[in-house]
């Protein structure tokens, strides 16, 4: 005989899908604030009272459409049903009859009001419905009943309910929260960072018709430390405000790329600065899987940090990276600070000067459908489940932030802009790219800048005109007047350049007799003494000029061994300060003649005087490209990000800005460093600074007072390295200063631009 069995629920399904499943605070009130988006609430209140205290509890209130006893019967107690995701949540609210509009829902799980369970023992639920003669509903809620006994089955476990005629809190129509026996403490840092949490809650961008939900946080506790503080990201009561990035005046690269909402195109546009680069809408062949969904990335150079930093109170690498929000609501862990689900740091590993990194970028993935394919896992803070679809979002990912690289690394070279007015270079590598991307049978619609010509101009003419044609055909096939108008002005400008390149070729051919005759002239006139043609890669002179510098830095050690010879000699003692000089002394000019040696033949610069009046920049740049590869071993990873891309012209001895990199470097393999991210920037000032940032053993606090004493070290050093660097840079006018980051040790050194007398 075959019977039919239930299942038994235990009670400790709660814990299941309440506080053992939404395992983070700040995910447990995102949830709640969700469900009041959800009911079409246009502001949540979230105050949180007697903080310090026993009797500390979270109250959120909404303005939303509240529930009636049949809502409680039938949706909030009953476990894991979703209203939203069987499509029936709208049906006893008619939201074309009021101010509402029909909103995506943010959640779908029929577990979200388990969150309270996260946040406290305790719940009062007090709602009231938006509907004709309202009343309203009271819950209190015991979450410690259901952990007593767990043989006892979860329907077997009451909650307390009235029905009374109005709200004890004065709402006409909305939820309230009270939860009270909180499982955690709060204080100040952890209500900013609640604060900063929910600013990135929402999407900013999200081109939504509901503007108006509004949240407010209320500590009534804090107000006074409150009022200390007159920046926003300070402060912990009032409206969450999040920012957009065009208001915190970045002028950075920015690359939008959108799937159409059939899913049939993808629009991509990039920006350099204000600078439209290409706007091209192809054929989406790729991504089948995939519609409705935007990125919105922008790069990050050293400039847009420091801006970022200073507008919003915080670096950005320690505000977050790659955003992804689904119908307006942010998805975790996406974009938190060390957390990396794209592995896009682990792909810049491979390529540092290649990839970009969570460091590097900052933005957003927008999706704006509901699919069960990109659907949120159980486990807040677990992201989207892995299905076919999220892997080809991720694939779809990378092939923007493709785009981006190509433009970041191989035009700007990681920090020059078009609007910087650095002109031919530039221009000619946009050329490059725009050839490669309009070479394609899958480009439905294509824009180019404004300063068009000009990169024309800037180009090769085979690949201007390679460009040219493939507009033309894009144009037409279109029908954009706008590009037919820039491509026939192309064509007019192609004319002009092959002309001009007609001219160029024929006053080469007059230059090339001239050089062909100065050539044979200088052969006549070469000596075939044995010494120059053991050295015809270099310069006589430069050798020369070497050797004396050399000469100069040996006689100088030679006479201080010579006088402290004779001293030992005539029993003459010597101070300690006296031997600490002469040792000093010894090994600056040791340095010197080893820099000397190993820079002789790898660097294409004349040393022929001390001083000289040149680009630092490029001098610095090329040093460590060239020569610290060869004097270093492997241990130390080496990484140069140069954020400026213009000649600095300063005073300075070449011999001397090697002893400083040399020492700074040597330090921080002495620290046991295993990375050390060399930065060449333009401050507010227009000086010229180099950061060296490393992963060292970092420096103590007592050790800061001493660090550029002679003599003092932490190593098996010397204790004279540092004490040479700030003695050069004090002769140069500039300063050396030293902090911690957060991982090691960082060196910042400051020069001036050189100003003639």
């Amino acid at each position: 005989m075959k019977n039919e069995l239930q299942f038994k629920v235990s009670s400790a399904l709660k814990d299941i899908i309440g506080k053992d499943l939404i395992t983070d605070d700040y995910i447990a009130v995102f949830e709640l604030v969700k469900n009041s988006f959800d009911a079409y609430a246009t502001r949540v209140d979230i105050t949180f009272e007697n903080i310090y205290t026993d009797n500390a509890c979270i109250i959120i209130k909404d303005d939303g459409k509240g529930m009636n006893y049949q809502d409680l019967i039938n949706k909030w107690l009953f476990v894991a049903y979703s209203a939203k995701k069987e499509g029936t949540e709208d049906e006893s609210f008619d939201y074309r009859d009021n101010i509402y509009t029909k909103r995506p829902f943010a959640g779908a799980k029929g577990i979200g009001r388990f969150s309270c369970d996260r946040l406290g023992k305790s719940l009062f639920l007090e709602t009231t419905k938006k509907e004709k003669n309202p009343k309203t509903e009271v819950l209190l809620t015991e979450w410690e009943k259901f952990e007593s006994n767990l043989r006892t089955e979860f329907v077997d476990i009451s909650v307390e309910h009235e029905t009374i005629d109005s709200s004890n809190y004065g709402i006409n129509h909305g939820t309230i929260l009270i939860i009270e026996n909180l499982r955690s403490d709060w204080n100040r840092d952890k209500l900013i960072t609640l604060k900063n949490s929910l600013a990135k809650l929402i999407n900013p961008l999200n081109d939504r018709k509901d503007k108006d939900f509004k949240i407010f946080l209320h500590v009534p506790e804090e107000i006074d430390e409150d009022s200390n503080y007159s920046e926003y990201y300070d402060k912990i009561n009032g409206e969450i405000q999040n920012f957009i990035f065009e208001t915190l005046g970045l002028k950075t690269t920015k690359i939008i790329s959108e799937i159409s909402e059939d899913g049939n195109f993808i629009t991509t546009k990039l920006f350099d600065g204000g600078t439209l680069i290409y706007n091209v809408k192809e054929k989406n062949k790729e991504f089948p899987l995939l519609k409705d969904i935007d990125f919105t990335i922008y790069y990050l150079n050293q400039s847009a940090k420091l801006t970022f930093a200073k507008r919003m109170g915080l670096s950005s690498k320690d505000y977050g990276h790659i955003f992804l929000y689904k119908n307006g609501f942010r998805i975790y862990p996406f974009g938190e600070p060390g957390e990396d689900p794209l592995k896009l740091d682990a792909r810049k590993a491979q390529g540092y000067n290649r990839f970009l990194g969570t460091r590097e970028i900052m933005g957003q993935v927008n999706i704006s459908y509901e699919t069960e394919e990109l659907k949120e896992t159980s486990s807040r803070g677990d992201g989207l489940k892995k299905t076919p679809t999220y892997d080809e979002l991720v694939l779809c990912f990378y092939s923007v932030i493709r785009k981006l690289e190509k433009y970041v690394v191989n035009v700007q070279q990681w920090g020059l802009s078009i609007e910087d007015n650095y002109g031919y270079d530039i221009n000619s590598r946009i050329s490059d790219l725009l050839e490669k991307l309009t070479d394609s049978e899958d480009i439905v619609s294509f824009d180019v800048p404004d300063n068009f010509l000009d990169i024309l101009n800037a180009s090769q003419v085979d690949s201007a005109e390679s460009i040219v044609k493939n507009l033309q055909k894009i144009a037409f096939e279109s029908e954009n007047d706008k590009l037919i108008g820039k491509v026939n002005d192309a064509v007019e400008k192609l004319s002009d350049i092959r002309k001009a390149q007609e001219q160029a070729e024929k006053q080469a051919e007059v230059e090339l007799k001239k050089a062909q005759k100065a050539t044979a002239k200088l052969k006549e006139q070469i000596s075939e003494n044995l010494f120059l043609k053991s050295i015809n890669s270099q310069d006589f002179e430069e050798v020369i000029s070497l050797l004396h510098h050399i000469g100069i830095y040996a006689g100088t050690i030679d006479a201080n061994l010579k006088g402290i010879s004779l001293r030992v000699q005539n029993n003459i003692e010597l101070t300690h300060e006296e031997l600490l000089n002469i040792i000093r002394l010894l090994s600056f000019e040791t340095k010197k003649i080893l820099n000397i040696a190993s820079f002789a033949t790898k660097a294409n610069f004349k040393l022929d005087a001390e001083y000289v009046i040149k680009d630092l920049n490029n001098y610095v740049r090329e040093y460590i490209q060239n020569i610290i590869p060869t004097v270093t071993d492997k241990s130390l990873k080496i990484e140069l990000e140069q954020y400026i891309n213009k000649d600095f012209i300063t005073k300075y001895k070449p011999i001397e800005i090697n002893i400083i990199l040399d020492n700074i470097i040597n330090n921080a393999k002495k620290a046991n460093a295993s990375n050390l991210v060399i930065m060449l920037i333009e401050n507010e000032e227009g000086n010229f600074v180099i950061r060296f940032e490393d992963d060292g053993l970092g420096i103590k606090d007592e050790h800061f007072p001493k660090l550029y004493d002679l003599g003092f070290t932490t190593t098996d050093g010397s204790g004279i390295g540092l004490n040479h660097v700030r003695k050069i840079m004090k002769s140069m006018k500039g300063s050396v200063k030293a902090e911690n980051n957060s991982k090691g040790a960082t060196f910042i050194l400051e020069f001036k631009k050189y100003e003639s007398n």
